[in-house]
């Protein structure tokens, strides 16, 4: 009786020694305890390649990658396995059988698709409980049928026990952790996006938020906390990853100094980001029809991009870039990793272990930590570029807003200030005119000149906040006042000016000083916008010029009309 006919029976069975021995022919050779495998050819059947020793590997290399069915041969002689359960790593095959045979000649068979096995924890396993027949246990089979990588089947295993429940294990509860911590710099980056109003803010949240998903994913929580199927989470945890690494490409194409980069670099970052993309979706896509060279594809890919990635920093890293270093810092992990993966791959026929996808996780997050660094010392850097930008700009606008010869605030700055001043109760305005200046500049010069203007500047300097003084050009000055006695304060400042010139000693006679002042009252129902406000207190100075010069000509305003006043008084 051949193994193919006697595995083909699903229920127990009982079998002489010598059927025992054409059923499970290895046997004759396997070394107890040993794990082997064989791959089935098209048209072979089972007996005849357990007949074979040479076919059968029974370590851990040598597998066929493009393998389609394969036999997996577990020794259980010696083995105190009282409830067996088959623990895989993963479900890259369409369906498999197993046949569990013991000493006594009894033999069961199972057959069942890969969605029928149960979800372990952590989530990444799946078991199924052998179904033992009678005796004492000497071998289980498994034949995998429509194998997509066949070296992914080497992590199965054979143990002792009921199926673990999916629960949530020390990892996962890392991973949630991990999560949770990525989820800052989002924030983060949203905040700086709104500041900065720059596109590697965004990139880098994108960044994250992928890192999040593909945590979640391979985590096993998408499944365990969300209910999301199996098949779904393994779309999920694939892609993920290749929109994590396109994210971080083009956060790197907007961080760097874009003279720095150039517009080569930053065409080839995008390249590969675009690659990096294309790769998951063909991997997704392509898996059923192309088996194993998908992968041999996808890893080659991966080389493409990393020479495309060393490619377009190579500029950048001649100019000593700041942003570099940190993108440098944080790529330089995943880099290694994955280069390590893409050859241990490559040289294990696409055999993917999990410490080297654990190690490439914790890469990630080494990026995503760094990289946030590097977004706010970027936030930071800017922060100080436009801060002292707009100090420049408010320092040049105080100086366009100064009198150059007197130090005193310019007709542009009133105008600008006024209804501010206005609101601060600044309500009596004051034009003030020298009195024959002209005579000064032609009898002494203009050096002379500018220093009788001097004077007068230090003479109407405010001593207190309640007065502000104003060149408007020439010799023409404005006061602004603000308080009851605004009026004495505004007399008090004219009659100083031929104090202070004839103190000074620059010229040998009286320079006087002629002033018209306004004076508009809290409440006064009238526009009082500063140039019809300047013009009836520079039509007043004239009165007071035409009245002999040397006084002020004032008026308070009740209800104020452009041409028309109230309370007019002379001082002189």
């Amino acid at each position: 009786m051949c193994l193919l006919a006697l595995l083909a029976v699903p229920a127990a069975q009982s079998a002489s020694a010598a059927d025992l021995s054409l059923a499970d022919p290895a046997g004759r050779w396997a070394t107890p305890g040993s794990i082997c495998h064989a791959e089935l050819r098209a048209g072979e059947s089972e007996a005849a390649v357990a007949a074979t020793a040479s076919r059968w590997t029974c370590d851990q290399g040598d597998w066929q990658a493009d393998a389609e069915t394969m036999l997996l041969r577990f020794d259980m002689r010696g083995q105190s396995v009282a409830d067996p359960v088959l623990t895989l790593s993963n479900r890259l095959f369409d369906s498999l059988s197993i046949t569990a045979a013991s000493e006594n000649g009894n033999l069961r068979r199972e057959n069942m698709s890969a969605d029928d096995l149960s979800v372990s924890s952590p989530v990444w396993r799946f078991t199924h409980a052998v179904a033992v027949p009678s005796g004492r246990l000497s071998a289980i089979i498994v034949r995998f049928d429509g194998v997509q990588i066949a070296p992914r089947l080497a992590p199965t295993r054979i143990s002792d026990g009921q199926p673990s429940v999916p629960i949530a294990t020390l990892d996962q509860i890392v991973a949630a952790l991990l999560a949770g911590l990525l989820l800052a710099p989002i924030l983060f980056d949203l905040g700086f996006q709104r500041v900065l109003r720059k596109s590697f803010p965004l990139y880098h949240a994108l960044f994250c938020a992928m890192a999040v998903v593909q945590t979640l994913a391979v985590s096993g929580l998408l499944t365990l906390l969300l209910g999301v199927g199996q098949g779904t989470q393994h779309v999920v945890a694939q892609l993920s990853f290749d929109m994590t690494v396109a994210a971080g490409t083009l956060f790197a194409a907007s961080f760097i100094e874009r003279e720095q980069l150039g517009d080569r670099g930053r065409t080839i970052l995008r390249a590969i980001a675009v690659l990096a993309v294309s790769l998951g979706i063909a991997r997704l896509l392509l898996a059923d029809a192309l088996g194993v060279a998908v992968m041999q594809i996808y890893y080659g890919g991966y080389a493409i991009f990393i020479v495309g990635l060393c490619a377009a920093l190579a500029r950048p890293l001649r100019g000593a870039s700041r942003a570099l270093r940190f993108v440098l810092l944080s790529y330089l992990p995943l880099l290694a990793i994955g280069i390590a993966r893409i050859g241990s791959a490559l040289t294990t026929n696409m055999a993917d272990t999990l410490p080297m996808v654990q190690a490439q996780h914790l890469a990630l997050a080494w990026q995503i930590t760094v990289s946030a660094f590097a977004v706010a010392d970027r936030f930071m850097t800017l922060k100080r570029e436009r801060d002292r930008a707009r100090t420049a700009a408010e320092v040049a606008e105080r100086a366009s807003e100064r009198d150059p010869l007197t130090g005193l605030l310019n007709r542009r700055a009133l105008q600008r200030k006024y209804a501010a001043l206005r609101e601060e109760g600044f309500t009596t305005l004051a034009v003030l005119d020298l009195d024959h200046f002209k005579r000064v500049n032609d009898r002494h010069g203009h050096t002379v000149g500018d220093q009788v203007l001097k004077c007068v500047a230090e003479a109407i300097t405010p001593s207190h906040g309640d007065t502000m003084a104003f060149r408007m050009g020439g010799e023409e000055f404005v006061l602004l006042l603000r308080g009851e006695d605004a009026l004495c304060r505004a007399e008090a400042k004219r009659r100083s000016i031929a104090e202070r010139i004839a103190e000074s000693g620059l010229v040998d006679t009286a320079v006087t000083a002629s002033m018209g002042l306004v004076e508009v009252p809290p409440g006064t129902l009238a526009d009082t916008g500063f140039d019809a406000l300047y013009e009836r207190a520079d039509r007043l100075l004239y009165e007071a010029k035409a009245a002999g010069r040397d006084r002020t000509m004032s008026e308070r305003l009740r209800v104020f009309h452009p041409r028309r006043g109230e309370d007019r008084r002379i001082a002189a």
